[in-house]
């Protein structure tokens, strides 16, 4: 149960707001590609006209494009991720007293954001290919591609520079997530933990924003990137420091719903799992 619920959250938020992802990922890599008409957009004239690109040139469902993957991705990505946090958290709490310290809970969710990294890598890759490449319309088309032109190994392509990105983020999103739930009243309500995630999301966010940029553009079929620090360097040279942040804003306003619903949703079914245990054992 544990696990249907944390891939039924998952998939329930990333699909609500995949068109602000779309977006988010097109600014990204649009100083480095701009096959697309939205890509260009973004190079010139920035976020608004980005967005109004994607419609006109490939209608409603544009803003949609790359979302199945996302979904097929997030099933077992959020699943793997929010039921390893649990399983890290009770590894590493206090076996006497049952509490978890800071840098445990930090380490509980790096660790976890590791895990589902590793088992949903290669549909990470294809989701962002079929984002940026007009070209590519199904799933089945872009793996053919890479298999052809780039081999087995480019599905793991920028998979050091995700983790890195990952995993600080995830820390800080989680651990946040469960300090602001304990010091806020009724800590137990849905609007509690609705906006205990909110807080912790923009938190995470902000700090972290810089690290998933240089991983998108990594990720890139002509990214010809060394290392994180090349990647980065040459994004500072090519665009300046505010390279770094392309796309932040549709990230902040999609990722604050966005892991809102998916840590509110799976913190309540845990809560429902819980109360039906207890239904059953009475």
């Amino acid at each position: 149960a544990l696990f249907l619920a944390g891939g039924c959250a998952g998939a329930l938020a990333k699909t609500c707001t995949a068109p602000l992802d779309r977006l988010k990922i097109i600014m990204q890599v649009s100083g480095a590609n701009q096959q697309s008409a939205a890509a260009k957009a973004a190079a010139s004239g920035g976020l608004i006209p980005a967005f109004i690109a994607i419609g006109k040139s490939e209608g409603l469902k544009g803003y949609w494009k790359g979302n199945v993957p996302q979904v097929i991705r997030i099933l077992p990505y959020s699943t793997a991720m929010l039921n390893s946090y649990e399983f890290y958290k009770s590894k590493l709490a206090d076996q006497e007293t049952g509490k978890l310290s800071v840098p445990a809970r930090l380490a509980s969710g790096a660790a976890a954001a590791c895990t589902a990294t590793l088992v949903t890598y290669p549909l990470d890759i294809i989701r962002l290919r079929l984002s940026v490449d007009p070209n590519m319309k199904t799933m089945s088309q872009v793996v053919t591609a890479i298999l052809k032109d780039e081999g087995p190994s480019a599905f793991f392509k920028g998979l050091p520079a995700t983790c890195l990105s990952i995993a600080p983020y995830s820390a800080l999103n989680f651990c946040a997530f469960d300090l602001f739930k304990r010091a806020m009243p009724d800590s137990d309500s849905a609007r509690t933990i609705a906006a205990a995630s909110f807080m912790a999301t923009l938190l995470a966010s902000g700090t972290c924003y810089p690290l998933d940029t240089i991983r998108r553009q990594m990720q890139l079929k002509s990214s010809t990137y060394t290392g994180v620090v090349d990647a980065g360097v040459a994004i500072v040279a090519r665009d300046g420091v505010g390279g770094l942040f392309k796309g932040f804003v549709p990230n902040a306003v999609k990722n604050a719903p966005n892991k809102s619903i998916q840590l509110t949703c799976f913190d309540l079914f845990k809560r429902k799992i819980k109360e039906s245990e207890r239904a059953l054992e009475e």
